[in-house]
């Protein structure tokens, strides 16, 4: 098949691109390269900030989407996968979907239906946007969900969903939120992760506890990584015989990984349900990953008795989880059987070849 994937987030579709290229499909990816993260693409398409970099985007954009024809798959990162306002992007999704065999669409960041599950609590207990039912600091200081739920917001998200051929959720809260408005067309597929880069080696945990956290500009609050940080460089200034603490910020990914692999426990997203890219590639390493991973994560995949991950959320307070931490830190005994399991869990479940034959199958509608 020719499949052409528009846009990425976190190296999803351009790990898909290189394990369908090896099974003889014509594969395009048109991307921002993950900007600092430097993730392959065969077409750049990036936004510079101001207004000449708004309008050389989308003259790049007008020039660009009228020659992208009689591909068989279209596959989109998301509704907003362009960085236009949803009428143009309408605009240019009616171009595609003329154009081309089928358009489907990758369940992955924000759109109106999930940042509306988030707010209503009908779903999910906690999210980025809110905690008990009160806003989190970071949708104080940025409005963000308002954003997402504002004027036209739903009336775009409808339109796309009512248009597309059919679409693949990569988490489950993703999955949750979309399903009762796609219905059999969305399909679970989970975020695959390529093992050919990824070296796996066991966990020693006879010497310091490295607490690795990896920062994204701009995302520390979003994430709860900030707060994360903070409570790591507590614990390694009480215990600095016993712990060390990595902090990176906006590695290519070929070098944020090699510096991922010196750590024992990688701490990343603190307001999520489910581990992503980041948390995988750690446990595909072998290293223990505290992330998201609520009991609906586990029943999603299968695999309700694991206890690979240390689940991060905020139905612990700031106090408990720093506890916790130092539990391991004086004993981390329990660590190389919970890097083995999650290296298992992602083995099973997120190897691309799997998660690729997933996509295949909704695409051909099997």
């Amino acid at each position: 098949m020719r499949i052409l994937f528009f846009g990425d987030y976190s190296n999803l579709h351009a790990c898909l691109a290189r394990e369908l290229r090896q099974r003889g499909h014509e594969v395009t990816v048109i991307s921002d390269g993950g900007r600092y993260m430097d993730t392959q693409h065969d077409i750049l398409l990036d936004r510079a900030p101001g207004k000449i970099g708004a309008v050389k985007y989308l003259y790049h954009v007008c020039s660009l989407i009228p020659t992208l024809k009689d591909y068989d798959v279209v596959q989109l990162i998301n509704p907003h996968f362009l960085s236009l306002r949803p009428g143009k992007i309408k605009y240019f999704f009616d171009i595609l979907k003329r154009n081309n065999r089928s358009v489907f669409l990758t369940l992955a960041g924000n759109d109106y239906y999930f940042v509306k599950s988030c707010l209503e609590g009908n779903i999910f207990k906690f999210s980025e946007f809110e905690v008990g039912g009160e806003p989190t600091e970071f949708e104080l200081k940025t409005g963000h969900a308002a954003a997402w739920t504002g004027s036209g917001m739903k009336e775009f998200c409808d339109y796309i969903y009512s248009n597309i051929d059919g679409a693949m959720s990569v988490l489950p809260e993703y999955d949750m939120a979309a399903r009762p408005h796609l219905g059999d067309r969305l399909a679970f597929t989970n975020i695959p992760i390529d093992f050919s880069y990824i070296e796996n080696s066991p966990l020693d945990v006879s010497g310091k506890i490295n607490l690795f956290i990896g920062m994204r500009g701009g995302m520390e609050i979003q994430k709860g990584t900030a707060k994360m940080l903070d409570m790591c460089l507590r614990l390694e200034k009480e215990m600095p015989d016993r712990c060390s603490v990595t902090c990176v910020r906006n590695l290519p990914l070929k070098e944020y990984l090699r510096e991922m692999g010196k750590g024992h426990i990688v701490i990343d997203q603190f307001y999520s349900y489910s581990p992503g890219t980041n948390a995988f590639q750690a446990m595909a390493m072998g290293r223990v990953a505290a992330t998201g991973a609520q009991p609906e994560f586990y029943e999603y995949i299968g695999e309700p008795d694991s206890g690979a991950i240390i689940p991060m959320s905020p139905l612990k307070t700031d106090k408990e989880w720093e506890e916790y931490f130092r539990s391991l830190i004086l004993d981390p005994s329990p660590l190389p059987a919970m890097a083995a399991e999650g290296n298992r869990i992602v083995s099973v479940h997120n190897n691309v070849r799997t998660v690729a034959s997933r996509f295949e199958a909704h695409w051909k509608n099997e």
